[in-house]
């Protein structure tokens, strides 16, 4: 336990229980105590069993995403469990939907699974037992369905998401399908708590409370997508935003390096070995440190600075990596390459912000 809750790892993921997880825990106990009320006995105890083997069909759900995503070879990050559920965290290495697909499939089917499992299994037992697995049994059935659901946040939304995706070649595209399903279903949700309200009939709090859940995640992934949109419009334009640099060797003199730079058009002056691979960037600060009178007599090596590994990448067939790995650097710019090291020059960030935003 530490100040935010209970956290472990299971099979090589990182797994938090924050206070509000824990806290869901004993509402649920809570609020399904009567559903196991017997002669004797308030129940709670059974109730507070059914809320943790619950919580440990959602987590056995977020590890089949995670499971998922380290097969596509995506990092994981982490698997939070709280109030409403659960999500995975994990880092995507490439744009494919079938991944996408893939990973969003998974967890709604293995909590389908667990409520089939717990429903042959109440056959075979009675007394208490049966009671609870029965529970289990059409609890996990109907998350599983809900999670079906085919719109955003659920994991039904992210297979509509892969599946428009697929089909329209956009991952914007299929993020705003789900994001609009998402909306009708909060609104579905919303129509059916009002007509509870109305009919006095039990459950309004619960679909409501999903209502409100949905509408929102939905309306972010909207947001997201929109943004996606503007990121789809310029990553044709990527590979025309890196502009050039002067391409030295180390043993170049100082001053013929300086008198060649135009930096009206060249960012930068980058060396390179004798293969024409790059190696590091000249820095202004050291240059501009030497007299004028000796910058014919040294060579430009002591001059300058390796280039982190961060702020290199190879330009490749997906544009989409050049502003991932801009994303990724944190710095202003990275510096571009073919795929045998030779430098194409520089991404600055600001080029990328500016298209942004014109679009």
């Amino acid at each position: 336990m530490g100040e935010g809750g209970l956290r472990f790892r299971l099979a090589g993921f990182p797994v938090s229980l924050p206070l509000g997880g824990i806290l869901g825990v004993l509402l649920i106990a809570y609020l399904w105590a009567p559903s196991f009320e017997q002669p004797g006995s308030s129940g709670f105890a059974l109730a507070a069993v059914f809320a943790v083997l619950l919580y440990a069909g959602v987590l056995v759900h977020e590890l089949a995403h995670a499971w998922a995503a380290r097969a596509f070879g995506y990092p994981v990050q982490g698997i939070t469990l709280w109030l409403l559920g659960g999500y995975t965290v994990y880092e995507r290495r490439d744009s494919r939907p079938g991944p996408e697909f893939v990973i969003s499939l998974v967890g709604p089917v293995s909590t389908l699974l667990i409520g089939v499992v717990c429903w042959l299994l109440t056959g075979t037992t009675g007394g208490s037992l049966s009671v609870l697995l029965g529970a289990l049994a059409w609890t996990n059935i109907l998350l599983g369905v809900l999670n079906l659901l085919p719109g955003a946040p659920l994991d039904g939304g992210g297979i509509v998401k892969s599946i428009v995706w697929k089909l329209s070649g956009s991952e914007s595209t299929g993020a705003r399908a789900a994001g609009y399903a998402g909306l009708v279903i909060a609104a579905l949700l919303a129509a059916a708590a009002l007509a509870s309200l109305l009919a006095g009939s039990g459950g309004l709090l619960l679909t409501l409370v999903l209502a409100v859940f949905i509408g929102l995640g939905a309306y972010q992934s909207l947001q997201a997508a929109n943004s996606g949109r503007a990121l789809d419009a310029i990553l044709p334009q990527l590979p025309r935003l890196i502009r050039p640099v002067l391409a030295v060797s180390q043993d170049d003199r100082l001053g013929a390096v300086l008198q060649r730079w135009d930096r009206s058009v060249q960012v930068a002056v980058v060396s390179v070995d004798a293969q024409g691979r790059l190696l590091a960037a000249l820095s202004l600060v050291a240059a501009d440190a030497v007299p004028d009178q000796q910058r014919d007599s040294v060579a430009i090596g002591p001059f300058t600075a390796a280039i982190p590994a961060e702020q290199r990448v190879v330009l490749e067939d997906d544009p989409g990596r050049l502003l991932q790995s801009l994303a990724d650097s944190g710095q202003s710019a990275v510096f571009v390459t073919d795929d045998s090291g030779h430098p194409l020059g520089v991404l600055l960030a600001a080029d990328v912000n500016a298209v942004l935003e014109q679009n």
